[in-house]
């Protein structure tokens, strides 16, 4: 069952940012437009997550969850060069701020971006 903030992310992805789910697909070998027809049908009603196929639920765990569950979050200054975050939370964005951080294209949790804004405003 998606929460409410996920249904609204998988809602704003599919009408503005369908290109993130091809990519999600493409990265796992599966077939985009079948990844983006599990999105569709996902947004279609809340009811579809109960009646999904097994192979739905297959393109919905491999490409369409890890865009709006658990996304990692790229940190005070992204990635260290050792490939660990720089993350100052909890290394994933908060459900409840997924949307927006899409939207302002800005995939930082609430802590990293209330941090960097602070020191930003203390440091012109």
């Amino acid at each position: 069952m998606l929460n409410k903030y996920q249904t609204a992310v998988l809602s704003y992805i599919v009408e503005n940012q369908e290109e993130l789910i091809i990519e999600s697909a493409q990265e796992e070998n599966i077939d985009a437009n079948a990844s983006v027809g599990v999105a569709k049908f996902l947004v279609g009603s809340s009811d579809n997550f109960a009646k999904m196929s097994d192979n739905q639920q297959y393109h919905y765990n491999q490409v369409i969850k890890p865009l709006i569950s658990r996304v990692s979050c790229d940190g005070m200054i992204g990635v260290h060069e050792d490939g660990s975050s720089s993350c100052i939370g909890t290394d994933f964005i908060e459900d409840d701020q997924l949307l927006g951080a899409y939207q302002l294209d800005d995939m930082r949790c609430q802590q990293c971006t209330s941090t960097s804004e602070s020191w930003h405003a203390n440091n012109p």
